[in-house]
């Protein structure tokens, strides 16, 4: 039997910077539709965007990185999980001013930054890991296939 994807994606904006939630979801189904592409239950990934000090508080509690960062990704990705009936695969954490600043010091679209920055974020929830060789150029072919997917 052949099942399709079926994707839920929560977003939760806690800070009062306006967010394309249209280009994050689809973001977010290009990657998981991509990369899961049968599965009997449903994907959810949630989807937080805060404000510069509390990425900051959160990257430097679980990287050591005393700074604000664009995306931390928080997986929950463990096999056992796909025999409940919801596949939670994990957290993106997202800073929508670093997106911007981002967006403006690279001369990118600030929502094609932030497309950049779900599919990358969602690939790190499905382990890969661009601190190992064999990864990071797997995941930059992944990102332009994922962001040519998307309509801005």
């Amino acid at each position: 039997m052949i099942f399709k994807m079926e994707a839920i994606i929560e977003i939760v904006n806690t800070t009062k910077t306006k967010v394309n939630q249209r280009i994050v979801k689809s973001a977010a189904e290009a990657v998981l539709r991509g990369e899961i592409a049968q599965t009997e239950v449903p994907i959810e990934v949630s989807i937080a965007f805060v404000s510069p000090q509390k990425i900051k508080l959160l990257n430097k509690k679980w990287r050591g990185i005393d700074c604000p960062t664009d995306v931390l990704s928080f997986s929950e990705n463990d096999e056992k999980q796909f025999k409940a009936p919801l596949k939670f695969l994990g957290e993106l954490v997202i800073c929508p001013k670093q997106v911007a600043a981002d967006a403006k010091e690279l001369g990118k679209n600030i929502d094609s930054e932030l497309a950049w920055v779900v599919i990358h974020g969602i690939l790190h929830l499905l382990g890969y890991d661009h601190k190992r060789t064999s990864d990071e150029k797997t995941m930059k072919n992944k990102e332009k296939q994922y962001l040519a997917l998307i309509k801005f």
